[in-house]
């Protein structure tokens, strides 16, 4: 099977819509976002969904005249890098838009240079694993539920019964690591 044609495959996770919780959805989260003057946190642990909700965020805000640019940190980001990252926000003026992916790995430091330096763009928004330095536009939380949704629109099909609820234990609700895992065993 060529990686492509593997139902995980990045390519084909990428198609799906992102999953709000129940009661939520775009709307929803828009006008929590413009209450909080488009200045706040996406909140939840790793693999739960954050970057892909940032990801689909785009034409959202392109759609109110924003033009957004994403930013990205790692684990492996270096201090330097982390550094240098308010030099670049401080380029980014209104209507430009700010996306932080991975906001948890700056020191307070580093945090409150960078809050500073993005005071000119129209919006800034970061993800977080739990609640911190900017009011909570959306708190995500992972399922075994969701897991079986997920998997069910890749494959068109169902993983057997308990093995979604096993999956999403083994890989401590980390929804990335299990669907890895199954792009690993469906290649397999």
């Amino acid at each position: 099977m060529t990686a492509r044609a593997n139902p995980f495959a990045t390519c084909h996770l990428e198609s799906i819509p992102f999953r709000f919780p129940a009661g939520q959805g775009w709307d929803t989260l828009l006008k929590r976002l413009e209450d909080l003057k488009w200045c706040a946190s996406i909140v939840g642990g790793n693999g739960v969904g954050k970057t892909t909700l940032l990801e689909q965020l785009f034409p959202h805000l392109e759609a109110r005249g924003f033009e957004p640019v994403i930013f990205r940190l790692q684990t492996e980001s270096g201090m330097k890098e982390k550094d240098r990252l308010a030099e670049k926000i401080r380029e980014v003026k209104a209507p430009r838009f700010i996306l932080l992916d991975g906001a948890e790995q700056l020191s307070t430091r580093q945090w409150l240079s960078i809050r500073a330096a993005a005071s000119e763009a129209a919006g800034f928004i970061v993800t977080v694993h739990r609640t911190s330095r900017l009011p909570v536009a959306l708190e995500l939380e992972a399922s075994s539920k969701l897991l079986k949704g997920l998997v069910e629109s890749l494959t068109g099909g169902a993983l057997p019964d308990g093995e979604a609820e096993a999956l999403f234990h083994r890989h401590r609700a980390n929804l990335r690591d299990c669907l890895r895992e199954l792009y690993d065993r469906w290649a397999g």
